[in-house]
């Protein structure tokens, strides 16, 4: 029986050099990638960021607009007050129909109050999550900073003012009978107010109670609206660094 012996393979060993050129090409394909991937990341950030921007410039411009609308409807609230504080100073003429009808004009302006609702999607979703890293312009994170801090500070003399308002309704309905209104409140129509209707009271503690009520929410509301200038220049300011800073229109 004859034995086959199959001829054994031999491998020849690679020289040196290409072991060094495989594992370089290696490194450098990892390399390459891991640019890449941070490439991506910086594009995809950079592109998520502007996006945040140009929605905030829309948060602030609808800000500035309600900011306006204070600001024009603000003065007709305080002339009330005032007229209301001189007629308070001197006797009620309860019987005069005329005098009611303007004094019940005026007094609406103390049940109800006036106040700015800032937009603030944008901004909550900056610092409720990781988002305000996408913001690389420390200049512009700072300006949104302050301008949340502003708003912050608005919101609080906000509530302050609801308090006096609702403070300054209880003594306002011992004096003002609230039939007055009554097509506001049940049709609402825009009426000055029924002058057929008399006072609840004249009484000189219920007059007085009333126009205390009036200083202090006159003066809230003072502290108020101060704040709220700040606020409208911070917005200004914030619109105008952001189309400096992003190029934007």
């Amino acid at each position: 029986m004859e034995v086959h012996h199959h001829p054994q393979l031999h491998h020849e060993k690679k020289p040196w050099k290409e072991y060094l050129l495989e594992g370089l090409m290696i490194f450098i394909a990892v390399t390459m990638g891991f640019f890449a991937e941070s490439l991506r990341e910086y594009i995809s950030s950079k592109e998520k960021g502007h996006l945040f921007i140009v929605s905030l410039m829309s948060d602030l411009k609808s800000d500035t607009a309600s900011m306006d609308a204070y600001f024009i409807s603000q003065p007709k609230r305080v002339n009330d007050y005032k007229m209301l504080l001189t007629w308070l100073d001197q006797p009620i003429k309860n019987d005069d129909t005329s005098f009611r009808s303007r004094f019940y004009n005026a007094a609406r302006s103390t049940l109800g109050r006036n106040r700015v609702y800032f937009t603030n999607r944008i901004i909550s979703q900056l610092k409720n999550s990781d988002n305000f890293r996408l913001i690389s312009n420390q200049k512009v994170a700072d300006a949104i900073t302050d301008y949340s801090n502003g708003t912050i500070a608005c919101d609080n003399q906000s509530d302050v003012v609801d308090h006096f308002t609702e403070e300054g309704s209880k003594p306002a309905m011992e004096m003002i009978n609230l039939k007055t209104y009554k097509d506001h409140f049940l049709e609402g129509k825009q009426n000055p107010g029924d002058n057929r209707i008399p006072f609840r009271s004249t009484d000189p503690k219920v007059v007085l109670d009333y126009s205390n009520s009036i200083y202090l929410k006159a003066g809230v509301e003072r502290n108020y609206t101060a704040l709220l200038k700040e606020q409208q220049q911070r917005a200004i300011n914030l619109i105008a660094l952001l189309k400096k800073e992003y190029d934007l229109e």
